[in-house]
């Protein structure tokens, strides 16, 4: 979510910096949208009632492990994930001022996993092209093949397969022994190239198997194929208190409690008190966690409404945060992550719902915005928040209103009253953002691309970072000012998608 000044002329004056921070069925909250005075237009908050309930993905998980762990056979040979632990300190100790901000890093697998075609094991026999190769049978016919990969320093891991290529009765998953699964990839993977990152599993340890339901031929078995060379690994800081090993079932509640991840002092749990006009992207909000080049990043962004019809799937981010379809593919979604009450237990990431997967719709630098349309239906109740393009940058005093996921940690609350004698920066002029400041809470690294809403829940703009003079201390709200890419400003770019 944070970034530092790009140069020295990313200042007004030498005082003042800039920090980044960085199909389902819906039913309509309010009437349906109108035109808004002065011409501008809106859309009314819209209520998910199709896709997984918080139970159902948490049972339906542990199913399918417990279903891979019954078939599981005894693993000959692991791969590894070396770290180390300069290299994790350099994350876990880096500023909040890098856009967006780092949760994690790239790191090769150890041996590489290289699969071009599995042997038909039997009692007692051995396979010809090594034990790694070796496919063994299962119950009801079919053959199963499995690599576990590991790292001791690893707080999660997802995996980076390249060449898949199964048969038409293969699939692939991606799993850990706390009941978390992922999966099945089938053919050429989720985006038809054979190339893609699984989702992340959270502990030391992931499950890569393969199982080929019967009946097997030796044509099926020389046609399964893929490679995984490296891994991304978020580190234990950010991934949080990591799961229990236990029987596949609903993972226990995590012991840590408030602050969460690496909370700063001047935020506020977005499940203590009123957050007024922000209650509803409480549902809406999403942490994000992606990979790109050599690190896995995390940022925030939140679900919005279309008045077009079937439209269900737009969710905003900023464009800082992600731009280009090789993130969106990654991108990983926790839904609803908040506290269990007012400052208290911390949520686990292993046990949050998530989906996984986008496409870039638009976006653009200026105004900081992308659109993004998702994969997969977030889980039923989630919020697709209205919108409004009535500007608001120039109306001094407005309040302002905003939940987001800081340090890849649970949600916390915001409000910031619009500011028209905010000192502004280089490249950020006012009107193409809305300049505030905090009145209630703050944002910090990881806060980027959560929308912020008006007195009516509306999305007016989506958060950039920070603007002034001490932008390394995101509770100085006397020092800096919040900037967010402002909705009006480029809504005629969004308009053909969010109101055609």
């Amino acid at each position: 979510m944070t970034r530092a000044p790009r140069n020295s002329r990313s200042r007004l004056t030498a005082s003042i910096g800039t920090v980044l921070l960085s199909s389902a069925v819906v039913v309509a909250w309010a009437l349906p949208a109108t035109a808004a005075g002065r011409g501008h237009a809106e859309a009314q908050m819209q209520v998910a009632t199709e896709g997984m309930t918080a139970q159902e993905q948490v049972r339906e998980q542990a199913r399918l492990s417990s279903w891979l762990i019954s078939e599981l056979p005894a693993l000959d040979a692991m791969a590894r994930i070396p770290l180390d632990r300069a290299e994790i300190e350099a994350v876990d100790r880096g500023p909040r001022t890098t856009f967006p901000l780092r949760v994690g890093l790239v790191k090769s697998v150890v041996p590489a996993i290289d699969l071009a075609g599995l042997t038909r094991g039997r009692s007692g026999g051995h396979a010809t092209r090594g034990a790694s190769a070796l496919a063994h049978p299962t119950s009801d016919g079919g053959v199963v093949w499995a690599v576990a990969v590991s790292s001791e320093e690893a707080g999660s891991i997802r995996l980076h397969v390249e060449g898949l290529s199964l048969p038409s009765n293969a699939a692939l998953y991606f799993y850990s022994r706390t009941g978390v699964a992922f999966g099945p990839y089938t053919a050429d993977g989720p985006n038809r190239t054979g190339e893609f990152w699984t989702e992340s599993v959270y502990g030391t340890e992931g499950i890569l198997q393969v199982r080929l339901a019967a009946p097997v031929t030796d044509a099926d078995l020389d046609a399964v194929s893929f490679r995984v060379v490296e891994a991304g690994v978020v580190t234990r800081k950010f991934a949080g208190a990591p799961p229990v090993e236990v029987a596949p079932q609903p993972l226990p509640e995590s012991h840590d409690t408030w602050p969460c991840a690496d909370n700063i002092a001047c935020l506020v749990d977005a499940n203590c008190g009123s957050v007024g006009p922000a209650a509803p992207a409480k549902d809406a909000v999403a942490k994000m966690e992606w990979v790109q080049g050599a690190f896995i990043f995390t940022c925030t962004g939140g679900r919005i409404a279309s008045n077009a019809p079937g439209q269900t799937l737009y969710f905003l981010t900023a464009n800082h945060c992600v731009s280009k379809n090789n993130a969106a593919q990654n991108v990983q979604f926790f839904w609803q992550f908040d506290t269990s009450s007012c400052n208290g237990v911390c949520p686990h990431n292993a046990g949050s719902l998530q989906t996984t997967g986008s496409t870039v719709t638009k976006t653009g630098r200026k105004g900081d915005f992308t659109l993004l349309h998702l994969n997969t239906a977030p889980p039923a109740g989630t919020v697709l928040l209205g919108w409004n393009s009535t500007p608001v940058a120039n109306s001094n005093g407005t309040p302002l209103y905003r939940i987001s996921n800081p340090n890849f940690g649970p949600q916390v609350y915001s409000q910031h009253n619009v500011s028209t004698s905010a000192g502004t920066c280089s490249g950020w002029p006012r009107g193409e953002r809305i300049y505030s400041k905090d009145i209630t809470g703050a944002i910090d690294g990881g806060s980027s691309g959560s929308p912020v809403v008006n007195g009516s829940s509306q999305i007016v703009g989506q958060l950039s970072g920070l603007c002034g003079t001490n932008v390394n201390d995101a509770c100085d709200e006397q020092a800096n000012a919040t900037v967010d890419g402002a909705f009006a400003f480029y809504f005629a770019l969004v308009q053909p998608f969010l109101n055609p």
